[in-house]
């Protein structure tokens, strides 16, 4: 038994050596940054911050009544190409949705609240030199995007109900990064400071069997955006 312990380390170690002495010259994975260059990327937004509410990778802010507007994380994909060496274009959609249940302490009546929000984004980034396996760039992005809300309360008595939809656009800034610690998958992050405009929701209530349909107010914001994590799988 020692003695194929014995062989098998012997085999492990030459094999190494060989690897090292064949590869002598590698210094690492190199970004994938030429004319050309081709990659999915994927996309998780779990980070805003604001001086008033404001998303700019899509629109996912919604109404949540009032004159108020609330927003939820993001879960996104695309597709980004290389149109020359530093500049890269990356098209993709987002989407993101939420569920909650809250029951009042004075009461047993109890609210349901449901959120969804799709959208598409162009982004236009300039890559600047490499450093290492590290490509930062700045650029530039649009958005559109639409949200649905609903907010059941199915009280004892009299069940009632809220609906609002509406859609909205955006564009911003970029700064970010992609590191590519292996080869072909990058990761990097991504800041945008930017604006977004809302559009009037239609809003229907509906009390028992009473319905009423109105609009409700329109929002536009300018403020620090959304960051971003994103993993591009190069082909």
């Amino acid at each position: 038994m020692n003695v194929i312990k014995l062989f098998f380390s012997m085999l492990l170690i030459g094999s190494t050596l060989s690897f090292a002495q064949l590869n002598s010259g590698y210094d690492g994975p190199k970004p994938e940054v030429y004319s050309g260059s081709k990659s999915f990327v994927f996309m998780y937004t779990p980070f805003q911050s604001n001086f008033n509410p404001v998303y700019v990778s899509t629109a996912s802010g919604f109404y949540s009544g009032g004159s108020s507007y609330s927003d939820m994380n993001l879960f996104g994909a695309g597709f980004q190409y290389y149109v020359t060496k530093e500049i890269a274009l990356v098209l993709g959609a987002s989407f993101g949705t939420s569920t909650e249940t809250q029951d009042s302490t004075s009461s047993s009546q109890k609210s349901e609240t449901s959120s969804t929000s799709f959208g598409v984004a162009l982004d236009a980034n300039y890559h600047f030199k490499a450093l290492y396996g590290v490509s930062p760039y700045v650029g530039v992005n649009v958005n559109f995007g639409s949200y649905s809300r609903t907010v059941d309360q199915p009280d004892e008595g009299t069940p009632s109900k809220m609906e609002s939809t509406g859609s909205g656009i955006g564009a911003g800034l970029n700064l970010g990064f992609d590191w590519y610690f292996t080869e072909g998958l990058s990761l990097g992050g991504k800041y945008t400071v930017g604006f977004r405009s809302l559009s009037a929701p239609e809003v229907t209530s509906t009390s028992g069997s009473t319905s009423n349909t109105m609009k409700g107010p329109s929002n536009t914001s300018i403020g620090i955006g959304t960051a971003s994590v994103i993993l591009n799988v190069h082909f």
